[in-house]
C-alpha cells in the first residue's frame, strides 16, 4: 500500500511542523488496545459463522464539538438497545460496533472546492481543517486535537460500558421486544 499514490491526504504547508506532530503522535499511547482488537476479531469470526449478529451504527463524520457526554451516551444507548432488541428477537449474542470517537477525517476527491463563488481548500474534517472558510488552512496540529478528542470520547464510552449492568438500559419496554421478535419472525 505504501507504493500507491495517496490521493486523499492533506499536503501540509509546514513540513517541519507536520513531522513534529506526527512524531509526537507516534509516542502517545494507543487509543485502542491489542486485546480489544483481538476480542473484536474473535466476535466478528463468530458472526461470520452465524453464531452472532452485528449491529453497527454511528456517524460518517464527527466534529470536535460532538465530543459531549450527553451526545456520546445517547449514541451508546441507541446501539446498545438495538443490540438488546435483536438479541431478544434472535436468541443470539450480538456484536455492537459504534462508528464514534474519531470520525474526524473526510476524504475528498479534490483539494479545493467552491464556496460562495470562491475557491477554497476542501473541508477534510476537523483532523485537517475547520469547517468555516476562514479555518480551511490544513493544520497538522489538528491531528493532536483529534487524538485527544478521540481519547476523551473513548474514555467516557468505556466508563459507560464498565458501569453497565444487564438492566442498565431497562427503558426498552417489553412490547418493543415482542414486536421485534414478531417482526424478525425468527423461531
Amino acid at each position: 500500500w505504501q507504493a500507491k499514490t495517496a490521493l486523499q491526504m492533506a499536503e501540509w504547508e509546514d513540513k517541519a511542523q507536520a513531522t513534529e506532530v506526527l512524531e509526537k503522535l507516534s509516542k502517545l499511547p494507543p487509543l485502542v488496545q491489542a486485546g480489544e482488537c483481538d476480542l473484536l476479531k474473535q466476535r466478528l469470526a463468530e458472526a461470520g459463522r452465524g453464531e452472532r449478529f452485528i449491529v453497527q451504527g454511528g456517524d460518517c463524520a464527527e466534529r470536535f464539538q460532538d465530543c459531549q457526554a450527553d451526545r456520546l451516551e445517547s449514541q451508546y444507548k441507541l446501539i446498545w438497545q438495538l443490540g438488546a432488541i435483536l438479541e431478544h428477537a434472535t436468541g443470539r449474542a450480538g456484536v455492537r460496533i459504534c462508528r464514534i470517537a474519531g470520525q474526524y477525517g473526510k476524504p475528498r476527491s479534490k483539494p479545493t472546492e467552491m464556496v460562495d463563488g470562491k475557491e477554497v481548500k476542501s473541508f477534510k474534517g476537523e483532523n485537517i481543517n475547520g469547517f468555516e472558510v476562514k479555518d480551511r488552512k490544513w493544520d497538522p496540529e489538528r491531528l493532536l486535537q483529534g487524538y485527544f478528542h478521540s481519547s476523551a470520547a473513548l474514555n467516557y464510552l468505556r466508563s459507560l460500558t464498565s458501569a453497565s449492568s444487564p438492566d442498565a438500559f431497562a427503558d426498552i419496554d417489553a412490547a418493543s421486544l415482542s414486536k421485534a421478535k414478531a417482526f424478525a419472525a425468527i423461531e
